[in-house]
């Protein structure tokens, strides 16, 4: 018998620490795991954070078209806290930040305002909005009005 060792029958032991094959299983069922589970978690919020964009470009779109239709100036805003009433033409996302930039706006306004005129002009401005790891812009155009949302890089 060597010195360290003992036989199997003998109740086998080993110095302390762990085999090269242990600590590579463990490295690649590790490595699986970052590979697995945040594109899942992370594939859901990003659906959330773009439907919730998305529906306030249908917001914008619409008010833009009811000026038009309506021959009077329309109103989007965008308040940073939950309104304690209803407003027909706001948009409000709990965790979604929007800013507005361009026009004659400031940067942080405590409330963020896009104006539509009957002639189809607006305010214009580049809004953004900013998940918490997520953002995206929708451009408005003044003298058009035209609504673009910009695409990810």
């Amino acid at each position: 018998m060597i010195a360290g060792r003992l036989s199997v029958a003998a109740g086998w032991s080993r110095a302390n620490g762990f085999t090269l094959l242990e600590l590579l299983v463990v490295v690649a069922l590790i490595s699986l795991l970052v590979l697995v589970v945040p594109p899942a978690f992370f594939n859901d919020s990003t659906k959330q954070f773009n439907k919730a964009v998305d529906s306030a470009l249908l917001t914008l779109r619409r008010a833009r078209l009811e000026a038009v239709m309506e021959r009077r100036s329309r109103n989007v805003i965008f308040p940073r806290e939950r309104p304690q009433v209803d407003m027909q033409q706001s948009w409000f996302h709990e965790g979604i930040e929007v800013d507005i930039s361009g026009g004659d706006e400031e940067r942080h306004p405590q409330v963020v305002q896009v104006s539509f005129f009957p002639d189809g002009s607006s305010s214009g401005g580049a809004l953004e909005f900013k998940g918490k790891l997520l953002k995206r812009r929708i451009l408005i155009q003044p003298e058009s009005g035209r609504i673009d949302i910009e695409r990810e890089q």
